[in-house]
């Protein structure tokens, strides 16, 4: 059996490059300690014999004491030096390893840590090693794409959220000032208006109470319709043609509901019914600007559902086309028809679903609006 190679760009091959130069490094200095403590021990021994004849008075003496000591040591120091440059060489070795490979991307995480703990995420994390570590650094990249990503949704609900409480208070203002104008005009000349003209005034303020009721609960439906989720199902392109033309028949009445559709059939994963939620909307909206006709339109392209809706009315103006699909606008100042809504929630239902809507002018000067929506073609 062959010898596993190390697997490419890991940490684990990086330190295996490590281990022959400190071996080498660590033989020649263990060679060299050898050498050394055996040329010391000889140049010693050559200017101090281990026994000095001395003459004094007459008699000879054999003098040992500490020149012995020193021979030992001389002798000895090899063990004790050659377990140290060992220690050594494994110590300077980690170390390299450690400043080469792993210092930069740990410093990097750490202060990636510290901007994330403070809520600073506009940085990025640029580590080129296809290693374990890089593999850590591209993660923890992901990591923060995500955490911003997540900030960014969140701070546009909230934004949306502010938005359509503001408008929903600007909207509020003027049934509300009507209704003042008329309790004090009761107030103050109820008793001298005739009959008629106070059964008058009660009906406008019934209409003016209505339309609070009616705000509200748009607003509550507003609010519930950030709570949903979309629930694919299994349908076939065709019959969500079926369903949508049949809806935009019976929405446009006399006028007419032109549809073209693909040919080829296929199964989607879809949620259809909040599919169908958004066409009776649109349909709607441009059922009340249409001359004589609504045309829709359905494409299929890369798990990406288009409906385009059209009608043959005077288009979208320049502010439209801004703010249409903004909460509770209308062109028409003074109409009282529809709160403003119906273009907002289509949009809302419409990135629920991982798309979008988008408004523009057809060539022949009507009013455009299309929307995508994610989808998936299942196997047949």
């Amino acid at each position: 059996m062959g010898k596993i190679k190390p697997s490419e760009g890991s940490l684990k091959t990086s330190l295996m490059k490590y281990f022959p130069a400190c071996i080498i490094v660590m033989l020649i200095g263990m060679k060299l300690i050898s050498w050394l403590s055996d040329f010391m021990l000889q140049k010693y021994e050559d200017s101090h014999p281990v026994i000095d004849v001395v003459v004094n008075n007459g008699s000879v003496e054999w003098l040992t004491g500490s020149r012995m000591t020193v021979r030992w040591l001389l002798s000895n120091i090899d063990y004790l030096l050659i377990p140290l440059w060992v220690l050594f060489c494994v110590a300077a070795a980690g170390y390299l390893f450690y400043t080469r490979e792993l210092r930069e991307p740990i410093e990097i995480l750490t202060a990636a840590s510290k901007k994330i703990a403070e809520n600073d995420l506009i940085f990025n994390i640029d580590y080129q090693k296809n290693d374990e570590m890089g593999r850590l650094c591209k993660a923890f990249e992901d990591m923060r794409a995500e955490l911003v990503t997540s900030n960014m949704e969140i701070w546009q609900s909230i934004e949306e959220r502010k938005r359509l409480s503001a408008a929903f208070s600007h909207d509020l203002r003027t049934p509300l000032t009507v209704l003042g104008g008329y309790i004090e005009l009761m107030q103050n000349y109820g008793e001298r208006l005739a009959p008629k003209k106070r059964e008058e005034i009660l009906s406008k303020m019934q209409q003016q109470v209505g339309r609070l009721k009616s705000y509200t609960e748009q607003m509550n439906a507003v609010q519930k319709l950030e709570d949903i989720r979309p629930a694919p199902t299994e349908t076939t392109l065709s019959e969500l043609c079926d369903k949508i033309k049949d809806a935009g028949s019976i929405v446009c009445g006399e006028k007419r509901f032109i549809m073209t559709a693909p040919h080829e059939d296929m199964t989607l994963l879809a949620d259809s019914a909040l599919i169908l939620r958004v066409c009776e909307n649109l349909t709607s909206n441009a059922e009340r600007f249409a001359k004589s006709e609504v045309r829709a339109e359905v494409s299929f392209n890369k798990n990406t559902l288009t409906l385009s809706f059209s009608d043959d009315g005077c288009g979208f103006s320049e502010e439209a086309l801004k703010k249409a699909a903004l909460p509770f606008y209308r062109g028409d100042k003074d109409s009282n028809r529809h709160f403003g809504l119906g273009l907002y929630i289509c949009r809302l239902l419409c990135m629920k679903s991982g798309g979008g809507l988008t408004l523009s002018n057809g060539s022949s000067g009507g009013g455009k609006v299309t929307v995508t929506f994610d989808t998936e073609v299942m196997a047949r």
